[in-house]
């Protein structure tokens, strides 16, 4: 049996969600026998360098994509971008991640005696038949870090994806330094911005402390140089008198 259409389950954001872990119905906490993950890959590019700005795939309304869907325009925009840009100018992320399971009751079709159920306990519930993630208005699906010379050919290879989504998308560019920051990259990257972070903090501190030590320094011999200073006339001025009385 064949795919099922999307439209089999994209709205069904209404019903009570199918999860491994269930905070409220603690008899569901565990589901078993799910299918594998579709999407191979969340970090793609290369993320151990700067761009200047981030372009957003995001959705207009609230709905279910399946991860089929994600994975099929992760291939697609990935493609493009190694073919005109190069995996050395370009970051992307996929910002979402299929935790709903979907379930389906396999029915019997045709005029046949074949039978598929087993006594009728949970009939109607079904099985997990795949895996797909809520995703609410406005909400970033795709984010591409890139320069700003490459951002007309980031919006061609997402244009080019519209078909695979059961909604309609819109881009968002943004250069905002914090826009860069959320977006992240790999976890390597990450640690190691916050060791240069540091590194710097700490010499900034060494450099400061050193300041503060050489004026302090700088105030004790100006003051021993003063102090000095009015000894050594006192000690002329006592000569000359006892010249003067002798």
């Amino acid at each position: 049996m064949g795919l099922r259409p999307g439209r089999c389950y994209n709205k069904n954001v209404k019903k009570r969600a199918y999860t491994r872990v269930a905070k409220k119905v603690h008899r569901k906490n565990y589901v078993g026998g799910i299918p594998g993950l579709k999407i191979r890959q969340f970090h793609m590019g290369f993320g151990d360098r700067s761009y200047t700005h981030v372009v957003h795939y995001a959705v207009t309304e609230k709905i279910q994509i399946r991860d089929n869907a994600l994975e099929s325009a992760r291939t697609t925009i990935v493609r493009q971008l190694n073919k005109k840009l190069t995996a050395q100018n370009f970051y992307m992320k996929l910002r979402v991640y299929p935790q709903f399971f979907l379930r389906e009751n396999k029915q019997a079709q045709g005029a046949h005696a074949d039978r598929i159920q087993q006594g009728m306990s949970s009939c109607p519930f079904g099985k997990v038949v795949g895996a797909a993630s809520r995703v609410r208005p406005n909400q970033k699906i795709f984010s591409i870090l890139v320069d700003e010379q490459n951002i007309p050919v980031v919006k061609e290879s997402l244009n080019k994806v519209n078909a695979k989504f059961p909604t309609k998308m819109k881009i968002i560019i943004e250069e905002n330094k914090d826009s860069l920051k959320s977006v992240g990259t790999t976890k390597k990257r990450r640690k190691l911005l916050k060791a240069a972070e540091e590194e710097t903090k700490a010499a900034e501190a060494t450099k400061a402390a050193l300041k503060d030590a050489k004026k302090t320094v700088e105030k004790k011999d100006s003051k021993a140089s003063t102090g000095k200073d009015a000894g050594g006339k006192k000690d002329a001025g006592a000569k000359k008198d006892d010249k003067k009385k002798k």
